[in-house]
Formats: structure tokens, C-alpha cells, sequence
């Protein structure tokens, strides 16, 4: 398992807080949203502490929280400007290195 470099912990840290922000501002106990999210509440510990776990279970936990569609629309790669200006490219099937 690779180590993760100290922006990629911090990200995970600052992701769980806000994940347990929101919970907390939704009213909803750790007990509710694990339930809800068909995990354990370690596992959704986990999440909001910022440790590794399933991409599926942190991908219920925002639907839960209400913050899946945000969450997939931040990953799209034409709400980017590479991502708009590539796209008037169609996407190729493969991307392979250029040789040199």
C-alpha cells in the first residue's frame, strides 16, 4: 500500500471534518447516518476522522448527507477550462504517451 503524501491526508482530514459538519447541521446522530448509509458507525468514524475506506461506503455517506450530485458534478471534467476546451475534441477511446 503506497504512503499517502501529507496533502493527500490533510485533504482527507478537511473532507471527514466537512462530512461531519454537515451531519451535525443536518441533525443527524453518527448512529442515523451509518444506518442510513448501510455501514458501521467505525466506518463512518473513519470517514470523518479522514482514514482509508471503501469508495463505496464514503459514496453512500454522501448520499445520505446530501452531497453525492455536488460531489460527482466537482469531479467533471467539463466544469474545468482543459476540461471545456478539450472537449470540443472528441475524447479518444485510449491516451497513450507521446514518443519522443
Amino acid at each position: 500500500m503506497a504512503i499517502a503524501s501529507p496533502a493527500l491526508r490533510r485533504a482527507q482530514r478537511t473532507i471527514g471534518e466537512h462530512l461531519r459538519d454537515q451531519r451535525k447541521l443536518l441533525g443527524l446522530t453518527a448512529a442515523m447516518v451509518a444506518e442510513r448509509a448501510s455501514i458501521s458507525v467505525t466506518t463512518l468514524r473513519n470517514i470523518e476522522h479522514g482514514d482509508n475506506v471503501r469508495l463505496d461506503a464514503f459514496l453512500n455517506v454522501l448520499r445520505v448527507l446530501g452531497m453525492l450530485d455536488a460531489t460527482v458534478e466537482a469531479t467533471d471534467p467539463l466544469h474545468t477550462d482543459l476540461g471545456r476546451i478539450r472537449s470540443l475534441d472528441s475524447l479518444p477511446k485510449r491516451v497513450r504517451p507521446r514518443r519522443a
